[in-house]
């Protein structure tokens, strides 16, 4: 049984998704336990896809494009080469065809037209392909400084200084762990 634990979202959609996975802290860390939890992750990040039908299958496919997200983002940051399966797994979902907006009669806003998790998946993994093909992206992406933590993120800071993947989760613990170590002394 996994943890109970809310997502987390700090700013790239494939990153995001690669880290509703175990991150190597183990399978009771795992997020996407049922199809259920998927389309809730869809609803809750930045495509906003609360109507998706999903079923055993896709939860599956899904969970394998994050592990590869995960495996050559991880690679990216180490200044690695990714596995040539990942990059292969990854552009075959990124092929697929993707989703599409539409403009609504009133031109006040749009929505998506016949979303799928396919379509989903897919632009997700379009996201990865972006963020790890350009050689600007790719520089910006960091993992967190926090000892304890293993988070790889994109830095959109304007300045590209950003050490923590939330400032108010491991930016506070580092703060309140220097301050500590400074008044003990």
């Amino acid at each position: 049984m996994a943890v109970a634990k809310d997502f987390g979202f700090i700013g790239r959609l494939c990153l995001d998704f690669a880290q509703t996975g175990d991150m190597g802290y183990g399978r009771r860390f795992e997020r996407l336990t049922t199809p259920s939890e998927l389309q809730r992750w869809l609803s809750l990040c930045s495509l906003r896809l609360p109507h998706v039908r999903i079923e055993s299958a896709d939860l599956d496919s899904a969970k394998m494009l994050r592990g590869a997200i995960w495996r050559v983002a991880v690679a990216v940051v180490a200044r690695r080469r990714p596995t040539i399966a990942d990059i292969r797994l990854l552009n075959r979902v990124a092929c697929r065809p993707g989703l599409v907006r539409k403009l609504n009669p009133a031109v006040k806003s749009s929505r998506w037209h016949c979303p799928t998790i396919r379509g989903a998946l897919a632009a997700i993994a379009q996201d990865a392909v972006v963020l790890f093909g350009d050689p600007t992206q790719r520089g910006r992406m960091r993992r967190c400084e926090n000892s304890g933590c293993s988070v790889v993120f994109y830095d959109d800071s304007r300045p590209g200084l950003r050490r923590w993947c939330a400032p108010n989760r491991c930016g506070d613990r580092i703060r309140a762990r220097v301050y500590r170590e400074r008044h003990r002394a």
